[in-house]
């Protein structure tokens, strides 16, 4: 038995909190729960990282506390390769009975995954959830299409490098202007505060790099 559209929802802000945009897709089986039962299985796909240790340690501390807090319901998560997440989900949408309950996706996703008619509405669970105040405004427009909203932002991401000037300023340096001056400021904060990244960056991140490639 499968939990419904209307408490996958939550399980987005609780379950999934912390790792990238999510929403939910079509329900999954003739046999799904009825109304606002909170018990079943509950399917959700999430992005195969380089390095997926990690990630699997903070979803299953977080899937072990949503299932002791919802007695009856089970979370099945599966990691699904990025090079293949469109044909998955598209798949998934053209077959509801394999569909997850919650899915992870870019953001930059929405309004197609929508006029598909793959994403419900979440849009009152979204406006109970406790945490939805502190949501970044541009990353919840992300995923509102019309007045709207259809998924629940993890992360923001950018595509362009910020820095910190406070560091900045106090070591004395300059914000870099080419590759090379990049390396060596990065190495320079690195070994002058050791406890901070000198740079950090997404792993496998092609759009983190192309910028640089362009550049």
């Amino acid at each position: 038995m499968k939990l419904s559209a209307r408490i996958a929802a939550p399980a987005a802000a609780l379950v999934l909190a912390g790792l990238t945009a999510t929403a939910c897709a079509p329900q999954t089986s003739d046999t799904s729960a009825k109304g606002d039962e909170k018990s079943g299985t509950l399917r959700v796909w999430l992005f195969q990282e380089v390095g997926n240790k990690p990630k699997e340690k903070v979803v299953d501390t977080a899937v072990a506390e949503f299932e002791k807090a919802h007695k009856g319901a089970k979370v099945e998560i599966e990691y699904i390769p990025v090079d293949t997440r469109a044909q998955r989900i598209k798949a998934a949408f053209n077959d509801p009975k394999s569909a997850p309950d919650l899915i992870e996706y870019g953001n930059s996703d929405t309004a197609g995954y929508v006029k598909d008619g793959g994403l419900a509405d979440i849009t009152e669970e979204f406006g109970a959830w406790d945490e939805a105040k502190d949501t970044d405004p541009i990353a919840k427009q992300s995923v509102t299409v019309g007045d709207k909203v259809y998924g629940a932002p993890f992360f923001v991401g950018v595509r362009a490098l910020y820095y910190r000037t406070d560091v900045f300023k106090d070591l004395g340096i300059d914000p870099p202007k080419s590759q090379d001056e990049l390396i060596s400021t990065a190495k320079k904060i690195r070994k002058a505060k050791p406890d901070l990244y000198g740079l950090a960056v997404g792993g496998a991140y092609t759009y983190g790099a192309m910028p640089f490639i362009w550049a």
